[in-house]
């Protein structure tokens, strides 16, 4: 059984605040209040149950005020009843009733929305014809596309405009001979919207017609011109791209050497060297001043011209790139470069080795083993060492690359360094070592050396700190031997670091136990980060025996010491039981007492107080066996409602009571419901498929969301993607976000897809982060060129900075799980800090795991919610569902 990870979490904020005051290697992020997390207008107002009716009458009274302000307020109603009433009220002879009622259309998606507008096409106020363009933008039909062929003519250019940005949105073919018609506007903007409609439409008739236009004499054509080319993607448009490289303003120059790299054309390396050998502030065309008419500078385009070398990826393009690491800084953590090469891939391995093995200056030699560690190339790892030992390689970056590499064959080499005279090495070899290491792989290399250092007087503090760290990550019981006698240090911290590291693997035997006994103790002491610190390291490695101490303490024990206790006593019944996973001698490989225990737990719950009920609960969950399940599966039926939650939560770890979450999937309770049908995802077989379809529809988003994810989960484990296409394609349609952004995470957990283009149509136009970042993720996963081309146009495009990174470089798929305990702790937005100390009861929370799936809910009575099984990578809690609309 995978030891659990403490994470400390709380909805909407992304980065990560320091965790070093308080509680080192447990991740602490915190989030805004529920008012300051809703953005305005986004929280649904109450309504009463007459109001939509109100508002009905309202759309058909004869007095024009009334049905202008009843429009005004369609978008407060819920999707299916708003829906009609826009329906209804799209012929109204009222202008502003109608312009009111295609905003309406526009924020709900109605699906076919763009046939109500057609007519609006030819009327006689330009506010009607701009705002059908954006309704047919947001719902296209193939008729209302073929009809805006027709306002490319308009005597508006801004209505001209929106027209092409429709049709080019649609990506229907039948649009481009009515777009190539009109690249010759007269107006600019125009010229422009034409040719990144073509672009985005992506056929092949555009080439020509677009090479044409490359010397268009106003920039921001040119510039538009050149990323459609290279949209399109045809070899015919290189040396027109060429041209552009000597244009006057940087902005067409970065997208025409972009353009040239999405060609990966070896053609236009020469050129694009050029680029790259222009030294920024150097004066001329490439000086490091901005022009007025540029967003981009020189910098700018030098970067563009690394990052198409790197997609050329040919010899010529790498040799390029390889004499452009000379002017680089190995000591910057990102460099353009370095970044180009990891792009070009595998086949850049042995220009680098044989950089190694030349006669390489300082920063080419080290920037290439920097790249051989990105690109985990191991080949490389015997040219990288001879550089290190030969003096090629200076010794910092190259344990940097070593770490990044992760071989556990370079840690001899490594090794030699910890007591290198410069302190630099020094402190970089020890975290290049713990960074190789894994404790659940014992390697006892490591111990002697570290061990010298540690007991040496002259080690200064922060890195003996380091060294502590590493001797835990090695897993081996004669690194817990050097550790034992420090858990008593008199220095802070170096007592929490020793405490930490006991944590990190289980001993065996009386060394066990006598890891154990001593955080046992300081279960006991004074200070609370000592407590916290104890708890979640015997949460790591308690052993069976320990499960009993811990769960006579958590009932006597004091409110305040509640929530450490029931970190460590949920990890450590996870060892207990009938065939404990994890053991690592005899004695633990079968705990008889484990039937007596889970009696004795299952009786605890009855009389233990709201703040333990939870943790014994979440224990009787991660108990192997099915006694455990059982005792669970007999509380649910007569269970108060927390303690239901937390048991759905719970059945999670016995697929044998699959049977006990079926009932509790059907319960009065929403957040019932939501933990119930979670669980049932993790643990359901195919034959649970067919309960799921129905619940996508519960007016519960956390429930409905679940269900989207519960299914692809299911669907994917068992093989069987055509089902999970037909229950989730449909609920890509859904009012709420986070079903259609679960909808979709489901599909690419199924690896599923959709007919059309919904994944695409999403990621274009939905308003929802949430969805376009599932929409990128389940669009990189199928690698088709019409995907690649979408994914393209988001990085370069969308206005959300996380989007469009995901666009640009997708998130890898997660490899391996682990149980994450996360606590919601809220954040005040005002003083920018933590609101309180502790988490906060029954909070609902949105939990976005690596593999892009989302758990909705809510927290139990500690504020603490436990991920079974949760892919390795990051984790964040967005906004809860019921502020989200």
């Amino acid at each position: 059984m995978t030891r659990p990870r403490p994470l400390y979490y709380a909805p909407g904020v992304r980065r990560p605040v320091s965790p070093l005051r308080r509680l080192p290697q447990v991740l602490l992020v915190v989030a805004a209040s529920a008012a300051a997390l809703a953005p305005p207008g986004d929280a649904a107002a109450f309504l009463w149950p007459n109001v939509p009716e109100q508002i009905a009458r309202a759309l058909t009274s004869g007095d024009v005020s009334e049905r202008r302000l009843a429009a005004t307020r369609v978008g407060e109603l819920a999707p299916e009843t708003a829906i009609g009433l826009i329906q209804k009220g799209m012929s109204d002879p009222d202008v502003e009733v109608r312009l009111h009622l295609a905003g309406a259309a526009v924020r709900f998606r109605m699906p076919r929305a763009g046939d109500l507008v057609i007519e609006w096409l030819g009327e006689g106020d330009a506010r009607l014809r701009l705002a059908a363009c954006d309704v047919i933008r947001a719902a296209p039909t193939d008729r209302s596309v073929v009809a805006l062929g027709r306002v490319l003519g308009d005597p508006d250019p801004h209505v001209r405009l929106a027209a092409a940005a429709a049709m080019g949105a649609a990506g229907l073919p039948d649009a481009v001979s009515p777009l190539l018609g009109h690249l010759d506007d007269t107006a600019p903007e125009v010229r422009a919207e034409v040719a990144r409609a073509l672009g985005r439409i992506g056929d092949a008739r555009a080439v020509v017609p677009l090479i044409g236009k490359v010397q268009d004499s106003v920039p921001e054509v040119r510039r538009a011109t050149s990323r459609a080319l290279g949209e399109l993607g045809d070899a015919r448009a290189v040396s027109a791209l060429i041209l552009a490289l000597q244009d006057a303003s940087q902005d067409v120059r970065v997208e025409a050497v972009t353009a040239l790299g999405r060609l990966r054309s070896d053609e236009a390396t020469s050129a694009i060297a050029d680029l790259v050998a222009a030294s920024p502030g150097a004066g001329g065309a490439f000086a490091g001043a901005r022009p007025a008419d540029s967003s981009a500078s020189s910098n700018d385009v030098r970067e563009a011209a690394l990052r198409a070398l790197g997609r050329v990826g040919s010899d010529a393009a790498v040799k390029v790139l390889l004499a452009a690491l000379a002017k680089d800084d190995p000591a910057a953590p990102r460099s353009a470069v370095r970044d180009a090469l990891v792009s070009a891939g595998k086949a850049v391995i042995p220009a680098l080795i044989a950089a190694l093995s030349a006669a390489p200056s300082g920063n080419t030699a080290a920037g290439a083993a920097l790249v051989l560690g990105e690109l985990k190339a191991r080949e490389g790892l015997p040219a990288l060492v001879r550089g290190m030992q030969r003096g090629v390689v200076p010794l910092r970056h190259g344990l940097r690359a070593l770490g990044a590499l992760g071989d556990p064959a370079a840690l001899p080499s490594v090794l030699e360094l910890l007591g290198d005279a410069d302190p630099s090495v020094r402190r970089e070899a020890i975290r290049t070592a713990t960074a190789l290491l894994d404790p659940a792989r014992p390697d006892g290399r490591a111990v002697d050396p570290a061990r010298a250092l540690l007991v040496d007087p002259a080690t200064p503090p922060d890195e003996k700190l380091s060294l502590v760290q590493l001797l835990g990550r090695t897993g081996s019981p004669r690194a817990q031997a050097v550790l034992l006698p420090l858990a008593k240090a008199r220095s802070a911290p170096l007592r929490l670091a020793v405490i930490e590291a006991l944590g990190a693997a289980r001993a065996a035997g009386k060394l066990g136990a006598a890891v154990d006994a001593a955080l046992l103790e300081a279960l006991d002491d004074e200070s609370a980060d000592v407590r916290l610190r104890a708890a979640v390291s015997l949460s790591r490695v308690a052993g069976p025996g320990s499960a009993r101490a811990l769960l006579q303490r958590l009932t006597v024990a004091a409110e305040q010491d509640r929530g450490a206790l029931g970190i460590a006593l949920s990890g450590a019944l996870s060892r207990a039981g009938e065939g404990a996973t994890g053991a690592t001698d005899a004695s633990d490989a079968k705990d008889p007492s484990g039937p007596d225990l889970v009696r004795d737990v299952a009786a605890a719950v009855a009389s233990a107080p709201d703040a333990a009920r939870d943790a014994l609960l979440e224990g009787l969950g991660r108990m192997p066996g099915q006694a455990a399940g059982a005792a669970l599966a007999r509380m649910a039926a007569t269970a108060p409602i927390d303690d239901r939650r937390k048991i759905a939560e719970a059945l999670a770890g016995h697929p044998e009571a699959a049977a006990a979450l079926r009932k509790l999937a059907g319960d009065p309770d929403p957040g019932v419901r939501a933990s119930a049908i979670w669980s049932l995802g993790a643990v359901g077989a195919a034959d649970a498929l067919p309960l799921l379809p129905p619940l996508l529809r519960d007016p519960d988003a956390a429930v409905a969301g679940n269900a989207a994810g519960a299914i692809g989960r299911i669907a994917g484990r068992a093989g069987l993607p055509a089902r999970a296409s037909a229950a989730l394609c449909g609920a890509l349609s859904d009012a709420r976000p986070y079903v259609r952004a679960n909808a979709l995470a489901g599909l690419t957990v199924a690896r599923a897809r959709c007919d059309g283009a919904a994944a695409r149509d999403l990621l274009a136009r939905d308003p929802a982060e949430a969805v376009r970042l599932a929409a990128a993720d389940h669009l990189a996963q199928g690698g088709a060129d019409p995907d690649r081309r979408a994914l393209a146009r988001c990085a370069s495009e969308d206005r959300n900075a996380t989007v469009a990174a995901r666009c640009a470089s997708p998130a890898a798929p997660p490899s391996g799980a682990e149980d994450v305990v996360v606590f919601v702790v809220p954040f005040d937005a005002g003083r920018g800090d933590s609101a309180r100390d502790a988490p906060v009861p029954r909070a609902p929370f949105a939990l976005v795991r690596a593999d892009g799936l989302m758990r909705l809910g809510v927290a139990d009575r500690r504020g603490e919610l436990f991920e079974r099984g949760a892919p390795r990578g990051p984790l964040r809690l967005a906004v809860p569902a019921p502020l989200v609309k």
